[in-house]
């Protein structure tokens, strides 16, 4: 059986090799990503093989960063939120190599995802996990895990911090 990790993106990755299939993606993870980590931007981790060589294959990777969000009204969000923008953690990228495609390396993204920004919530405060879906196709996916939409005709989704508490995320259907 093989084992993988979760790492923070390093120059020990190989960001060129990468393909999801959505080149706006793609070229994120190449040209920004990294950057971005070393600005305080973003945080990037990416899933590798765990003995894999460098530069490291990326399976796929995931980008968290801080975020605040007019949620008072979006479903599952808490009672009583203030009328101004609360924090949040934004899921901002997540994409798996087009070559794993259907291997369940998507749902790994999205459980090591949530365990970190329930971390963080816990540490600094927030309401839960926001992500801005590439398309309806990926917003199906994040439905899966139980993320809810903000509203009927947008990309965004939600998924509060009571269920990123302790629980491993797994898909439903």
């Amino acid at each position: 059986m093989s084992s993988y990790a979760i790492e923070l993106l390093s120059a020990a990755h190989d960001r060129v090799g990468f393909a999801s299939g959505l080149e706006s993606v793609d070229r994120y993870f190449r040209e920004v990503a990294r950057g971005h980590l070393e600005k305080g931007v973003s945080i990037t981790r990416v899933l590798v093989g765990a003995n894999a060589g460098s530069p490291k294959p990326v399976l796929g990777f995931f980008t968290l960063s801080g975020i605040v969000v007019e949620a008072k009204p979006w479903p599952g969000a808490p009672k009583g939120l203030p009328s101004q923008a609360v924090p949040a953690v934004l899921l901002g990228r997540l994409a798996v190599a087009a070559v794993h495609h259907g291997k369940g390396f998507g749902a790994m993204l999205v459980a090591a995802a949530c365990q970190l920004a329930h971390e963080t919530i816990v540490r600094t405060g927030g309401i839960g996990l926001v992500v801005d879906a590439a398309h309806q196709q990926a917003a199906s996916f994040y439905v899966g895990f139980g993320f809810k939409p903000v509203s009927p005709d947008q990309l965004r989704l939600f998924l509060p911090a009571k269920s990123l508490a302790g629980t491993a995320i797994i898909p439903r259907g």
